[in-house]
């Protein structure tokens, strides 16, 4: 609890800014349209006094055609349906949150819209005073495709390394550290968006894990196996339904949504994930070829994590800070994102009896990504 007030007012100023221009809109937003409702009614009754007729409501101007103050529909491709490969776990179907979000304009115009996104998730214990650090590397490859106005459907390639550092703890004045490294494709994620609503500003993404990646790998032939985390797959079909809400505002644009993911339950060598939820919120800025975004996202687990039937103190709800930058042109897109995740796992106690917080910073990631939308 040290310091969980200070990243509790962190994350509420993050929510207050995001929301400040949201509702300035609103705002501005309805007095627009009533301005506008009086004018037309102001015309209408002209008229009618003029042509002596009766004003009824079917004389009334309606709200201005919401095409006019929208332009979601010009700029479909607003949000890209990305998603990072969070640092718990591995497999790219049943990510731990909502990861990093690719928010600002993107690009479109071919036949197909492929993006590359590298992140680092620093994980790692502490024992006896000594650090012992996991670098986890992803390379995702996703190449999606429109089909008609209201489909896309695509594939995320994940390329995954991790390097572990004296993960067996037998490094000593008296013997050398031995490091690992595990490499491979990870889980190959499999993904479908319906875009809903008149202008496509609600999107309903389907994501299906299948098992591709090693989830078994040991430190030596017949040896010990390797942790969950330190696997690149998870053995078992991960699944994920993410509900996006699309807000266009004359600076920029909102981004509101929730998810749920089945990670991937219990596999053969009984490593478990839990099934997960998110609300997340993102703001973007234009400003120029630029589009600044932070967002919050809020994630609850129905129970711990547990490698080998050993329980891990995996968090049961997370808050995240969620930053990023993206430059674009009519033809490339870059973004540089970061995550900042904080969370409550609930142990009060560590493994030899004596207390500890169950509040604390959660692994951060940061990511870059590239985009473009060949032929």
């Amino acid at each position: 609890m040290k310091y969980f007030h200070i990243y509790a007012a962190f994350a509420v100023g993050l929510l207050a800014m995001a929301l400040f221009p949201v509702m300035e809109r609103w705002q501005e937003t309805g007095r627009m349209a009533e301005r506008l409702d009086r004018v037309g009614l102001g015309e209408r009754a002209a008229k009618s006094r003029a042509a002596s007729i009766p004003l009824g409501d079917a004389d009334v101007v309606p709200n201005p055609d919401p095409a006019l103050v929208v332009r979601v529909e010009d700029t479909g491709a607003l949000l890209a349906s990305w998603q990072t490969v969070g640092g718990c776990g591995a497999g790219s179907g049943g990510g731990s949150s909502v990861g990093l979000k690719w928010i600002g304009r993107n690009v479109t115009g071919g036949l197909f819209n492929v993006q590359e996104q590298v992140s680092y998730t620093k994980l790692g214990s502490t024992i006896g005073g000594t650090d012992y650090p996991e670098h986890n590397f992803f390379l995702n490859t996703l190449i999606t495709a429109d089909v008609g106005e209201k489909w896309n459907f695509g594939i995320n390639l994940p390329l995954v390394y991790k390097y572990l550092v004296d993960p067996r703890h037998i490094g000593s004045p008296y013997s050398s550290a031995i490091d690992y490294s595990n490499g491979g494709i990870g889980d190959i994620g499999i993904v479908a968006t319906r875009k809903l609503g008149r202008i496509n500003s609600l999107s309903l993404t389907g994501i299906v894990g299948l098992p591709t990646g090693v989830y078994d790998a040991r430190y030596n032939a017949g040896g010990t196996l390797l942790n969950q985390s330190q696997q690149i797959g998870f053995g078992e079909p991960t699944g994920s339904l993410i509900l996006d809400q699309t807000l266009d505002r004359v600076w920029g644009l909102v981004v509101v949504g929730g998810a749920a993911a089945w990670r991937g339950g219990e596999n053969k060598v009984h490593n478990y994930r839990a099934p997960s939820g998110t609300l997340y919120g993102y703001a973007g800025y234009f400003l120029g070829p630029f589009v600044p975004a932070f967002g919050l996202s809020l994630t609850g687990f129905t129970g711990h994590d547990r490698d080998q039937d050993a329980i891990q103190n995996t968090p049961l709800y997370s808050a995240a800070a969620n930053l990023s930058i993206e430059w674009s042109t009519a033809w490339l897109a870059l973004l540089v994102a970061a995550s900042f995740p904080y969370g409550y796992d609930g142990i009060k106690q560590d493994e030899n009896g004596f207390s500890r917080s169950p509040w604390r910073l959660q692994p951060w990631t940061v990511s870059f990504g590239v985009a473009a939308s060949p032929f």
